[in-house]
């Protein structure tokens, strides 16, 4: 997936996002910027929702989409979730620790294990603790 698919998924799963990202496209001269359109189209409205943790369906859609973006996208895509997404979210505990019960065992071990140490930005940065799963009756 390149930035270009990324940012009609999105639009495809947030339609009201197709405005921005029609507006981005003319402001840059029909470019994708990434990092600032999914800083502006993801980590923003995430974080705020986060903050609150009230809407959970909404926060469990951008969460499972930025899964999806790490698994499917090529490097320009991983560098935006690395480098603006992740990266981002990380600067404020309640909001990185909230991030992590989101988020799926498999991309949690990949944040920890790849994502923190590789990016000096953010290798200080705590591990997000695996989720438990639910026992069986």
């Amino acid at each position: 997936m390149t930035k270009e698919e990324a940012a009609t998924e999105l639009t495809e799963l947030f339609p009201e996002k197709a405005t921005a990202l029609a507006q981005h496209y003319a402001d840059y001269g029909n470019q994708l910027l990434g990092h600032l359109f999914f800083a502006d189209e993801i980590n923003l409205p995430l974080i705020h929702l986060l903050r609150s943790n009230t809407d959970k369906p909404t926060i469990q859609k951008y969460c499972s989409f930025i899964e999806r973006m790490y698994a499917m996208g090529d490097e320009d895509v991983k560098n935006v979730v690395d480098v603006t997404i992740v990266e981002q979210l990380s600067d404020e505990e309640l909001i990185w620790f909230r991030f992590g019960t989101y988020l799926s065992n498999d991309f949690i071990r990949e944040i920890n294990t790849v994502i923190l140490p590789q990016n000096s930005m953010i290798s200080s940065v705590p591990h997000l603790p695996y989720r438990r799963r639910r026992a069986k009756p």
